[in-house]
Formats: C-alpha cells, sequence, structure tokens
C-alpha cells in the first residue's frame, strides 16, 4: 500500500495508528485538521486520504474550496471515518470506518478497499 494521508482531529488515536503503520513498514502522514494540506496532496502523492467526520467538519467550507479547485484531490480516492451526508461531495469515497475501531486491523481494512475498487 502506498501512502495514506490521514486528516484525522484525535491526535491520541492517529499517534497510535501511526506507530502501527510504522511497524508494518507501511508510508502514513497524519494531520489534525482539514483547513490547508491541499499541497500535501500535490507534493506527497498519496494513494489514499482518510478523512475523520470531525475534523472535515470543523473546516467544511476550506475542505470544499479545496476539493473543488484541484484535481488531484478529485482523482484521490477517499474513505471516511464516520462519515456524513456532508461528505457525499467526494467523488471517489470508496468506504467507510466507523469509530471505535481496532487500529491494529485499520491498515488491513484499508488495503481492502483499495483493492475492490
Amino acid at each position: 500500500m502506498g501512502l495514506v494521508l490521514w486528516i484525522d482531529s484525535n491526535t491520541i488515536a492517529t499517534g497510535f495508528l501511526e506507530r502501527v503503520f510504522k511497524q508494518r513498514g507501511l508510508p502514513f502522514y497524519a494531520l489534525e485538521t482539514a483547513e490547508d494540506f491541499n499541497y500535501l496532496i500535490d507534493d506527497l502523492r498519496p494513494e489514499l486520504l482518510v478523512l475523520d467526520l470531525a475534523a472535515a467538519r470543523v473546516h467544511a467550507d476550506a475542505l470544499r474550496r479545496q476539493y473543488d479547485a484541484s484535481p488531484a484531490f478529485r482523482a484521490l480516492p477517499v474513505v471516511t471515518v464516520d462519515g456524513g451526508a456532508e461528505l457525499d461531495f467526494l467523488g471517489k469515497r470508496i468506504g467507510q470506518i466507523d469509530r471505535p475501531f481496532d487500529p491494529f486491523k485499520i491498515p488491513d481494512i484499508l488495503q481492502s478497499m483499495l483493492q475492490q475498487n
């Protein structure tokens, strides 16, 4: 699996997930906010974006502007965490993970979602 860009305001859970990914030798990059990350899509070329609903809600307008302005973002597969209808504009939404989840299973779940799409 290529780089996973994970956006989640829950820094404790994200830190734990990062350790799980790194222990498996999988690339992982995390952010706390969805306010301004579009440049990372261009620079890092992630294979997958995982976006937490709570983080998305805080900067919903900025998220939508970034999505509309970026062909790379629109082409990127997205998995939402606790996703809601307000994220339906994400055209390549390939799945959803609901909390609580087992962080040790997340890499395999994401890989499965990527393979099915």
